[in-house]
């Protein structure tokens, strides 16, 4: 059954006009990406059961992703973190907020695997990263950090702005966003939200 999903991020090279926007706690990404098709899950034993941890490079099993009334199916497989330093953010020149945290940038390959073609499918609306002193938040910005990695820099996986985002069958793009977590803490899990009824998927990182 779709998930309903919502564009909670925005991450491309921009070198003017950078602006931190927020974050946005993972639980509050699940929240919007839940929809009433959860209480079906509910109703099937199966679907309360807690997935297998996998690690970083294997495959989810199909996930469903809607936008615009179209339904694909997408495997989602998280393949990397790269972390950052809390110095990466003083060029956001509010420091009081960002004490005592620094970015990580968490990579994902998604395929779309089966199901309808899906315009500006948001793959990342449901990944998040738990550390070991609890949950990171995704990071939103207009623009980018003059240290996001070079390969991180593209919108949904798009390589020019201005390209039609559709996704059909059989495409598959490397996609990338940014998440806040306590300076001192270590990403040790990628996770993937599969409603409120159901365990998220999760990759350990170590």
């Amino acid at each position: 059954m779709p998930n309903r999903q919502k564009q909670c991020t925005t991450s491309f090279h921009r070198r003017l006009g950078l602006v931190a926007v927020g974050a946005v706690t993972v639980w509050t990404v699940t929240a919007c990406s839940t929809g009433a098709t959860d209480a079906s899950k509910d109703a099937n034993p199966s679907a309360s059961q807690a997935p297998k941890m996998l690690k970083l490079g294997q495959p989810s099993s199909p996930q469903e992703i809607t936008k615009y009334k179209k339904t694909g199916k997408f495997v989602i497989t998280p393949t990397k973190v790269v972390e950052g330093k809390p110095k990466d953010l003083d060029e956001l020149d509010e420091p009081d907020k960002y004490a005592g945290k620094k970015v990580v940038w968490v990579y994902v390959h998604a395929k779309h695997v089966g199901g309808d073609a899906v315009k500006e499918a948001m793959v990342m609306s449901d990944v998040g990263v738990e550390t070991d002193t609890g949950p990171g938040t995704k990071f939103i910005l207009i623009g980018a950090l003059s240290s996001t990695p070079k390969d991180c820099g593209l919108f949904n996986g798009v390589k020019e702005l201005g390209t039609e985002d559709v996704w059909k069958k059989g495409e598959e793009r490397d996609v990338c966003d940014p998440y806040l977590v306590p300076a001192e803490a270590e990403v040790d899990k990628v996770t993937y939200s599969q409603g409120f009824y159901t365990e998220p998927l999760k990759w350990s990182v170590k």
